[in-house]
């Protein structure tokens, strides 16, 4: 009888089980995070949160490891006037058509001296005869010295539609180039520049990676971006460390995106995307250095990774 009453109750589970779908999976178990890891990435955070807190303005950042899945960053849509920033897509624009064919890098590009427009470079100071300067030459102007006259010619030579529409192919819709350097009238009318920390970093990413230009195009135009000197990223890193990037500045505002390229144990680099902007500053000098101090905790915290094994033992 006990035997009977127990194969019942068998029976029972089983057609409860079989009612219910069947036995049920064990649930996934997700992937161990290594305590040491986290907890050095928890102070970045609290680092950031910290040189955030001290400026006397509005900021955003997009901070991107391209050799893993690491990010970081703080209002990373958020819209901000590109300033010369922009002058990355006109590069990248120009690298494009001439990979393509469609224009000729070594072409001479004219150049008209009344369209001359001041706030930065080399053009402005120059008297005629001018000499004869190809659209590759023009673009090492505008990216190393942030010539606005090389930056107007380019996208003239271009056609600023162009530009915009390859912007869109690339996904990127909040990056509008809406008007030429210094055109100041265009600013008032609300036709700003723009751009996001998130895009930006996304753009050097793909650059980066090789899916927006070539192998030789790609070397070029991070070969001229990594030439300019003295911009808020790289005054933040140690010397020696390589990065292409380009700034921008406008009176309250400060911006700045770039690869970093951190030196890694057994010659393997550890490069990371970052974009940093501010606005509403009260003083500009502060906007470029709280840049500078973001792209040095972001080198700390990939550079302990790059020099380290899995486990957090240094290994130069």
């Amino acid at each position: 009888m006990r035997s009977a009453t127990r194969a019942g109750f068998v029976l029972a589970l089983g057609l409860c089980a079989l009612a219910a779908g069947g036995p049920r999976a064990e649930a996934p178990v997700a992937p161990r995070v290594d305590p040491k890891r986290a907890e050095i990435r928890r102070k970045l955070e609290v680092r950031l949160a910290r040189l955030d807190s001290g400026l006397d303005g509005a900021s955003a950042y997009v901070i991107r490891d391209l050799s893993g899945g690491d990010a970081f960053e703080k209002d990373g849509d958020a819209v901000f006037p590109a300033a010369s920033t922009i002058k990355v897509t006109v590069l990248l624009e120009l690298f494009k058509r001439a990979e393509d064919g469609s224009i000729d890098l070594a072409r001479p590009v004219p150049i008209d001296p009344q369209a001359r427009v001041e706030g930065g470079g080399v053009l402005e100071k120059w008297s005629e005869p001018y000499p004869v300067l190809s659209a590759e030459q023009l673009a090492v102007l505008m990216m190393d010295f942030s010539d606005n006259y090389a930056a107007n010619l380019l996208i003239d030579l271009l056609g600023m539609e162009s530009v915009q529409k390859r912007l869109r192919g690339w996904g990127l819709k909040g990056t509008l180039l809406r008007r030429r350097m210094m055109d100041l009238e265009a600013a008032r009318a609300g036709r700003e520049n723009l751009t996001t920390p998130r895009e930006m970093a996304t753009l050097l990413d793909r650059l980066y990676g090789g899916e927006i230009l070539n192998a030789a195009g790609t070397r070029r135009a991070i070969d001229i971006m990594k030439r300019n000197e003295g911009t808020p990223i790289k005054r933040g890193l140690p010397q020696g460390v390589e990065a292409a990037d380009k700034s921008g500045e406008l009176d309250g505002l400060r911006c700045d995106s770039g690869i970093v390229v951190v030196p890694g144990r057994a010659g393997r680099p550890r490069p990371f995307a970052i974009s940093v902007m501010t606005a509403y500053l009260k003083d500009d000098a502060a906007g470029e250095a709280f840049i500078s101090d973001v792209t040095r905790a972001a080198y700390d915290y990939f550079g302990a990774l790059a020099r380290s094994t899995e486990h957090g033992r240094k290994m130069e």
